[in-house]
């Protein structure tokens, strides 16, 4: 069977259980079985398949038509122009999470200070991982620190496996454990005269909100419920960073830049969020390329 027909095939599979985009999914999946580029699949309609080729194509048609993932099924996502492998242990990276990457850039450039930089919740490690590449050419700075941290040992080596394939593993410490308890624990290690900027994009959709959207289904609910309001663990990281700094054992007089990724409807609770834990501290509300609130910026100096 050439490349064509099994096109044909697949995209009336798709169209009848009304897919969106069904012809670019079956070129990515063709691309995946082939093991070339999707230009190929456009240039050479006449190319034939072997049989394995076929039966493995068939196979991930037969999967995607129970709404799997492009992702999962080809193990891998593109973020920020790389390549993550991700599989069901890790949430999908998704265009709107590279606005935390942008502005913690923004940050980061020409700054005299040395820079720790913590991703609580790093799953497939793409934010920590992307900031490691890219910092090096876009920044002056001569100290940085790069921590990644995960409540799940499975996520964690997702995110180390990345990180040696994008040749940054030297670069980022990975640490398990709930939000910043690692940080915490090594307090003495980690705290120095340094500005910290702390990325996060823990789960923040409500249990309605998950249950409503069927095309998440296949990803690890863990990194989605956010509990009854959505913003259960960003609270909990706000009385975490508020205990530490308020706790004189520690004496911090740290910068903190936190980023945290929200759901547009949950832009007043954040704010009061922000005004309950971290008093004082600066907020700006950045929105994403669709105009709508996506992500918080909080200075606590």
């Amino acid at each position: 069977m050439i490349i064509a027909q099994i096109i044909k095939l697949a995209a009336a599979k798709l169209i009848i259980n009304k897919f969106n985009n069904p012809y670019f999914e079956i070129e990515i999946l063709l691309s995946h079985i082939l093991k070339k580029p999707r230009e190929f699949i456009l240039t050479h309609p006449e190319y034939k398949l072997n049989k394995k080729q076929i039966s493995d194509f068939n196979f991930l048609i037969f999967k995607k038509l129970k709404n799997q993932p492009i992702a999962y099924l080809i193990k891998q996502k593109e973020f920020f122009d790389l390549k993550f492998f991700v599989n069901k242990d890790v949430l999908i990276p998704r265009p709107e999470t590279e606005l935390i990457v942008e502005e913690t850039l923004k940050l980061a450039t020409n700054s005299a200070q040395s820079i720790t930089f913590i991703d609580i919740g790093t799953g497939s490690g793409c934010i920590v991982i992307t900031l490691a590449k890219l910092l090096n050419q876009k920044s002056k700075i001569k100290n940085q620190n790069l921590i990644g941290i995960d409540i799940s040992k499975k996520a964690l080596c997702i995110a180390r496996k990345n990180a040696q394939m994008h040749n940054v593993s030297k670069n980022i410490k990975f640490f398990h454990g709930n939000l910043l308890k690692p940080i915490i624990q090594n307090i003495k290690h980690e705290i120095q005269n340094t500005k910290y900027i702390i990325t996060a994009n823990l789960p923040y959709l409500t249990l309605t909100q998950i249950k409503n959207s069927p095309s998440i289904k296949y990803e690890p609910k863990k990194a989605l419920n956010g509990g009854k309001n959505g913003l259960k663990l960003y609270e909990k990281l706000f009385k975490q960073i508020n205990n530490l700094i308020k706790n004189t054992k520690y004496k911090i007089q740290n910068t903190f830049f936190i980023l945290c990724e929200i759901d547009p409807s949950q832009t007043i609770q954040i704010k009061q969020l922000v005004k309950k834990y971290l008093p004082k501290s600066k907020l700006q509300i950045k929105k994403d390329l669709a105009g709508l609130n996506r992500l918080a910026i909080i200075n606590k100096n």
